[in-house]
């Protein structure tokens, strides 16, 4: 969405991250009521397990995903493991990239979209995933200087 549109109506942009299993419980409803989404997808989890531990909540299967074809929803990036760029160096970026791409890219739904995981970014960061094609999905709150072809996911609550 362009900043400098004008609408005349409210509107929102829903964005699930991670893949977790239960978006099958809420993707049947927002296709009833025609409603778009994008999902960002870390590749490593398409088996269906948690990184956490601990964690209760399960994963979309490869099969899963590539189930969902609707025209409403689009597939894009959240990095391959559930990592923040500050845990990770630049090689260790391209490397989650590249992994990414090989198992989303062939997806029918597939953007090249990036929503950083936790919202954590820097300008390094910004930089390798731009100059790599993706396009830059910000969370807003202050914190997120402008960049120039991101987009900003604002947060209310």
């Amino acid at each position: 969405l362009k900043k400098d549109y004008f609408r005349r109506k409210r509107y929102a942009v829903l964005t699930f991250d991670d893949g977790y299993k239960s978006l099958n419980e809420v993707l049947p409803w927002l296709e009833e009521q025609q409603l778009p989404a994008t999902l960002f997808i870390n590749g490593k989890y398409l088996d269906g397990k948690s990184y956490r531990e601990t964690a209760k909540e399960q994963y979309l299967t490869h099969d899963e995903l590539f189930s969902l074809t609707s025209p409403l929803l689009e597939i894009g990036h959240h990095g391959w493991e559930h990592k923040s760029v500050k845990e990770i160096t630049e090689e260790e970026l391209i490397d989650s990239l590249q992994k990414n791409i090989e198992v989303l890219s062939a997806h029918p739904r597939y953007i090249p979209f990036w929503a950083y995981t936790y919202g954590i970014h820097n300008q390094r960061s910004d930089v390798t995933l731009s100059n790599n094609g993706m396009t830059l999905v910000l969370i807003d709150g202050g914190k997120n200087y402008k960049l120039k072809g991101s987009i900003t996911r604002e947060l209310f609550y």
